[in-house]
């Protein structure tokens, strides 16, 4: 196979944080603005990029810092997603993504809620919005990707995460 036709897939994490009946979600700046079709904005778990050497429960907790100021631990994975979707990429020239998902049940264990940055941007391309506790039972009334969260994390509330079993998901934006 040659090296230039092959998938580049990232793996990514997400950490889903429910207590007293709020979750925690990141808003984020959304990625194709020029779509009518699409929100302005959108709610998502904190999480990203997985980066190389560093396990996956080290990853969502990084993540959860970075993104929320908030420490965690990391439970059982929950669900697992494979996105494409356009991206602004690093060098803001744009093209499509492709990646692979894995979400955990976390609990909170410290920090102060901040809406953090994505270091993956710079700061004239900030993607982050804001962080903030949503209450489970309006979900609804917000715009969340993908589109398959409300749902879930409501299901998931109502049952405990750690009755549930993983689920897959194909989302595209």
């Amino acid at each position: 196979m040659n090296h230039l036709s092959r998938v580049q897939v990232d793996l990514r994490v997400s950490a889903l944080c429910v207590q007293e009946g709020h979750v925690l979600l990141v808003e984020h700046k959304s990625f194709a603005p020029e779509d009518p079709g699409l929100p302005k904005s959108y709610w998502i778990l904190p999480g990203g990029v997985v980066e190389r050497g560093e396990t996956l429960e080290e990853a969502v907790r990084r993540e959860m810092l970075e993104e929320t100021g908030l420490e965690c631990t990391v439970g059982g994975m929950i669900f697992v997603k494979e996105l494409l979707y356009p991206h602004p990429g690093r060098d803001g020239q744009g093209g499509r993504h492709h990646s692979v998902s894995l979400g955990f049940h976390c609990e909170v264990t410290g920090g102060t809620l901040v809406t953090g940055r994505d270091p993956e941007f710079p700061d004239d391309r900030q993607v982050i919005l804001q962080s903030s506790w949503l209450p489970v039972d309006r979900l609804v009334e917000y715009d969340l990707y993908p589109p398959f969260l409300p749902d879930f994390i409501t299901t998931g509330s109502n049952r405990g995460f750690d009755n549930l079993s993983p689920m897959f998901y194909d989302s595209r934006l």
